[in-house]
């Protein structure tokens, strides 16, 4: 297990506690989420921060199978394989929830709370301007109506119209939603 946590920062088994925490630290600003451009960089983000909790862990406290000298041999590795396991289970909690409580101190700041007032503003536009487009057309095809009559052509246009605003509407209010999760 440990050797996985030494690849994740890209660093060797021999590596010191000043090695694990330079590695770390520049792991972390590549995958911030704040910072970082990738899909997956929450979760190489929550990885980077495990593998640190559980190096540094490793290195500043010796496992139970040290500290037992007088075990058997099998039942020494069976409690060091343990010892493993909880460690990395903590170090996992306590890195997703590291990475939570950033995302929540950001949305708290000014900069999240006046995206979202924009972004709120453009839909309701988005959905005026969709209802706009979906009259525009039908009383462009009820004047056609009563002063020329309708042929084809104005049945497609004010069709194509109508989809066009039902699509703006959809798409606003699929926006809207995803924001209110």
């Amino acid at each position: 297990m440990a050797i996985e946590y030494y690849n994740i920062l890209g660093i060797s088994e021999k590596s010191g506690i000043s090695e694990i925490k330079a590695a770390y630290r520049r792991l972390a600003k590549k995958y911030h989420p704040d910072i970082s451009d990738l899909p997956n960089a929450k979760e190489k983000f929550i990885l980077v921060n495990e593998a640190y909790e559980f190096l540094i862990k490793l290195k500043t406290t010796p496992p139970i199978s040290d500290r037992i000298h007088s075990m058997d041999p099998r039942l020494r590795e069976e409690l060091y394989r343990q010892w493993l396991k909880r460690e990395r289970m903590k170090a996992r909690a306590r890195a997703t929830q590291a990475a939570r409580e950033k995302f929540e101190k950001f949305k708290k700041s000014p900069i999240y709370k006046t995206s979202q007032i924009i972004f709120t503003f453009y839909d309701y536009l988005s959905i005026s301007i969709g209802i706009l487009i979906i009259l525009g057309g039908a009383m462009g095809l009820y004047i056609e109506a009563h002063d020329k009559g309708i042929n084809a052509n104005h049945i497609v246009a004010t069709s194509f119209l109508i989809l066009l605003g039902v699509l703006f509407i959809l798409f606003s209010i699929s926006s809207i939603r995803n924001r209110n999760r």
